[in-house]
């Protein structure tokens, strides 16, 4: 017989609505928690009514130590729900979450009974008759709730797109795919942060900016400073009448002018003093489009001066450029898998045969560049359309690799005891790059972990970059994007993942076969 028939008999029924929704034991204090929860419809238990159920949990466990109850009231509020079901997704589904919205869920009620119905395209449908999800979620609901639930998945027609839809979306991605020419960017010096931390890479000209774009860098020389008073959002939503400072001014380089404008934190409102009429600055930001003005909302801002082209070329001269490998050489890459279709010589764009690329992928002891340090790096280079060399190496970082990052990525402390530091060896890998154009995917983290270690060395690691993951999003429909779902679907075989060469082939080879849709 369970806890709850037993508690039930024990009080005659009294309690009948009770659901025991946790209960941990703790053996060191001997002490046993247990959180009841019961409907919204039932009044607030009153003391008498915990004591009593209290007892009644001590006599039926039997239990020399404490008992600790709680008790929570189930209420079945839209939003509520949906965070819960959330939850459950990101924890057991995590592959399908990413194309979920709560917004794809349906939630009807009527009293206790509630009724969840998905509205998703055609492939997330599949998945879930084929995982079982809406089984799995009414289960996790009926234990996590006082309520009946029910779930359900309907294909949602207005996501079926018809074959001329279909190929105007292929069209728009194959624009965005395009790789423009390089963005003309110049050097600036004496740099000082006055809020939002340290900006790279290097500034690129006003006048090139066209359209949306997130994450610009730009310098210029301030003028026209106007300050204002907004509420924040949030602030409003919770009612409170708390305004902060923005700033307008405009942003003034050789080349053109943009209207910026930053909406202070905490932090910003104490520095931004220190931006000045006639100030130059480097910022960091998003550019949006008003009618047929562009304005820029800055997210960061650093005091700079320009660098000169006298004063770089000196500087150049004076720094030891290596132009051979010292710890790392790359080595010709040989295919090894079977022969198969993609084996035929393809006729790639002209973006693909005229540029060298070089895909690569990082692995470290954790997710902040200043905080942790790369334990390996491989690399492969695009030339002309098919992958010519290789680069490969284990680095030694500082500190100990994890248990836990072993258990991602397989490389232990002893793997990396006589290897290399990642400042040494980074000048080899800069080197294999060269010029070349990066690719990644998700690349911002490795990009970001290979300028930082660059930055240790005193070396400047600003080449223009692209992200494969964009391009899969852009070019195929699956229910996440991951790098294993990707290859898996464009056929490519991902062996020994989370191993930075494994990746970075798997990426290589699939940044190419997108490049052909």
């Amino acid at each position: 017989m369970s806890f709850l028939n037993l508690l039930s008999k024990e009080l005659n029924g009294k309690y009948d609505y009770l659901k025991v929704l946790k209960v941990v034991y703790n053996t060191t204090f001997s002490l046993c928690h247990i959180n009841f929860i019961y409907p919204e419809s039932v009044s607030i238990l009153s003391q008498i009514q915990k004591d009593e159920i209290k007892q009644a949990c001590m006599k039926v466990l039997n239990l020399k130590g404490k008992i600790d109850c709680k008790f929570n009231k189930s209420y079945l509020d839209e939003n509520i729900v949906k965070s819960k079901v959330k939850e459950f997704m990101l924890t057991d589904f995590n592959s399908i979450s990413a194309c979920l919205s709560m917004d794809m869920i349906n939630y009807q009620r009527d009293s206790f009974c509630i009724s969840l119905t998905f509205m998703v395209n055609q492939t997330v449908r599949q998945y879930f008759v084929d995982n079982f999800v809406c089984e799995k979620l009414k289960a996790f609901l009926n234990d996590n709730f006082c309520g009946d639930f029910q779930v359900f998945v309907e294909v949602d027609n207005s996501q079926i797109l018809d074959e001329q839809q279909l190929e105007q979306r292929a069209l728009e991605a194959q624009n965005n795919i395009e790789v423009k020419t390089r963005i003309p960017r110049y050097k600036v010096g004496n740099l000082l942060p006055v809020f939002g931390g340290e900006i790279m890479p290097m500034p690129e000209f006003i006048k090139n900016v066209e359209g949306e774009k997130s994450a610009v860098i730009l310098s210029g020389v301030v003028s026209d400073i106007e300050q204002k008073e907004y509420l924040p959002r949030r602030n409003k939503n919770k009612g409170i009448d708390e305004k902060r400072k923005m700033y307008k001014f405009k942003l003034t380089d050789e080349s053109g002018s943009i209207n910026a404008v930053h909406f202070c934190n905490k932090t910003s409102e104490k520095h931004f003093g220190l931006v000045e009429e006639g100030a130059m600055i480097v910022c960091l930001g998003d550019c949006s489009v008003r009618g047929n003005d562009k304005q820029y909302v800055i997210k960061a801002i650093s005091l700079c001066s320009k660098v000169e082209e006298e004063e770089e070329v000196e500087r150049e001269k004076t720094k030891e450029e290596r132009n051979t490998y010292k710890y790392v050489k790359p080595t010709p890459y040989v295919r090894i898998i079977q022969d198969n279709l993609f084996d035929i010589k393809q006729d790639y764009p002209d973006w693909i045969m005229n540029n060298t690329f070089v895909v690569f992928d990082v692995e470290t002891t954790g997710l902040v560049p200043d905080k942790n340090e790369i334990t390996e790096i491989g690399a492969v280079k695009i030339v002309n359309g098919e992958i010519t060399e290789r680069f490969q190496t284990l680095c030694k970082p500082h500190c100990n690799i994890s248990a836990e990052i072993t258990k991602i990525t397989g490389i232990t402390n002893e793997m990396v005891e006589n290897e290399h530091a990642p400042e040494e060896i980074i000048e080899d890998f800069l080197l294999f790059c060269g010029d070349s154009i990066m690719v990644g995917y998700n690349v911002n983290f490795d990009y970001q972990f290979i300028q930082f270690t660059a930055k240790k060395v005193d070396k400047t690691f600003n080449n223009e970059f692209r992200d494969c993951m964009g391009d899969a999003k852009s070019k195929l429909f699956l229910p996440n994007y991951k790098l294993g779902t990707v290859v898996a679907h464009l056929g490519i075989t991902l062996n020994n993942a989370h191993r930075a060469l494994f990746d970075a082939t798997a990426t290589a080879e699939a940044f190419l076969r997108l490049s052909l849709m």
